[in-house]
């Protein structure tokens, strides 16, 4: 989800929402994948 100059990324669960991580538009997202930078 993108929200003004950030991405959310977040798992649905039953109860609620598990929050994975919030990164700023100017961040290098797909480096940060990379290195694994989004494992639960």
């Amino acid at each position: 989800m993108i929200y003004g100059m950030y991405a959310v990324y977040y798992l649905s669960r039953d109860k609620g929402i598990l929050l994975i991580r919030v990164l700023h538009g100017a961040r290098d997202i797909e480096a940060i994948a990379d290195q694994g930078g989004f494992a639960v």
